[in-house]
């Protein structure tokens, strides 16, 4: 057997932990698994913190000084006090015995250079082969770590490619963490319970994210339209470009919710007909996506819509659980025709995708491999 080289993990994220579900999931699992894991973040929102404290985690708030400067100076001034802080409370932990874990890039790239000594992991939940700079930050801060972790298989063996790592990343798809998901949920929040109100007796399809590339929703705001369809189209999230109202404007039975903090927003999704999700292939993060929103439809069997990308033909779509089509008027007609007549498959078939992946088990072998100490000879 391996000897225990790591007593405490101590994972890091630099900005609004809780906007982080694959995250929040890692911790929750060390915490499952026994790991003394302790979470450092420079800020993060109640319902995240309310889970830490319910289980106990000790947590500890860095800095998140976002919002004080224009532009590009604010993002440096961000990194910069990050770096400088946890630069300072590094100094007072046992360097043999401790195992940071970053978990994702953008709280990693600020403490380039500044890791010497450290033994850490590196996580990666964006390719970032549109921005350069963060590239050549990245690739050798994962050049370093003891293990490097993705959320999606290709993008894995791209990184592996592009930094010659000596091996692949480990893959922790972005599941939510947990296992009692079931369609209707207890709504908890005065936000969810206000949403919830506005969809009682309504079938809709949702979507959640970051709303982006109107001409695909307005693709689909057409079809449901032509169709004239009973069904309601649910915008939930981030709408950065004033797309809902446009929306709207197309398919009167849209409704538009801003952002609701994970995990509650779950509460909404488990109250959908079917999920909906897109991306261009503009980009290799794009094409090889590895949306959270996959599996938070898949927890409750909900059929997916989505587009064809290889993130999503060679995921949801190979399994059975999502129409990929071409975002046009007729394809999405008739992709939302057939999901209507198979959908108990359609939704057997979700529900099976999102049983199949076991981060769990994933997190353990990565853990014993490193030489974490777990409790209860996990």
């Amino acid at each position: 057997m391996r000897p225990k080289l790591y007593k405490k993990v101590i994972y890091i994220v630099k900005s609004n932990l809780g906007y982080y579900p694959p995250c929040m999931a890692q911790i929750q699992y060390m915490d499952d698994l026994g790991v003394d894991v302790e979470v450092w973040y420079g800020s993060c929102d109640q319902v995240a913190v309310d889970i830490l404290d319910r289980r106990g985690i000790a947590h500890r708030e860095l800095v998140d000084p976002r919002g004080r400067m224009p532009g590009k100076l604010d993002i440096a001034n961000n990194w910069l006090s990050f770096r400088r802080c946890l630069e300072r409370e590094l100094k007072g932990i046992d360097r043999e015995s401790t195992l940071l874990w970053f978990g994702n890039a953008e709280t990693s790239m600020p403490m380039a250079h500044a890791l010497g000594g450290y033994r850490y992991v590196a996580s990666a939940l964006e390719l970032y082969d549109d921005n350069p700079s963060k590239l050549r930050l990245l690739g050798p801060i994962c050049q370093g770590a003891v293990a490097v972790t993705a959320c999606e298989l290709t993008r894995a063996y791209i990184m592996r490619y592009w930094w010659h790592l000596p091996e692949l990343p480990t893959v922790f798809p972005n599941k939510p963490y947990g296992a009692d998901w079931h369609r209707g949920m207890p709504l908890t929040t005065d936000a969810t319970r206000g949403i919830a109100s506005q969809l009682e007796g309504r079938r809709f399809i949702i979507f959640q994210g970051i709303f982006q590339r109107y001409e695909y929703l307005a693709s689909l705001a057409g079809a449901l339209r032509d169709m004239d369809s009973d069904l309601w189209l649910v915008l939930m999230g981030i709408d950065n470009d004033g797309i809902g109202p446009r929306v709207q404007e197309l398919y009167p039975h849209t409704l538009v919710f801003g952002s609701v903090p994970a995990p509650t927003h779950l509460e909404i999704t488990s109250r959908a007909w079917a999920g909906l999700v897109y991306y261009d292939d503009s980009i290799l993060n794009k094409a090889f996506c590895a949306p959270n929103k996959i599996f938070e439809y898949a927890a409750f069997g909900l059929p997916m819509l989505a587009n064809r990308i290889p993130g999503l033909t060679g995921t949801v779509g190979a399994a059975g659980a999502a129409e990929c089509v071409d975002f046009e008027p007729e394809s999405l007609e008739a992709a939302l025709r057939r999901i209507e007549a198979g959908y108990d498959r359609y939704a057997e078939r979700s529900r099976a995708f999102f049983d199949g992946v076991d981060n769990e088990a994933t997190m353990r072998g990565l853990l014993s491999r490193l030489g974490v100490a777990m409790g209860g000879g996990a």
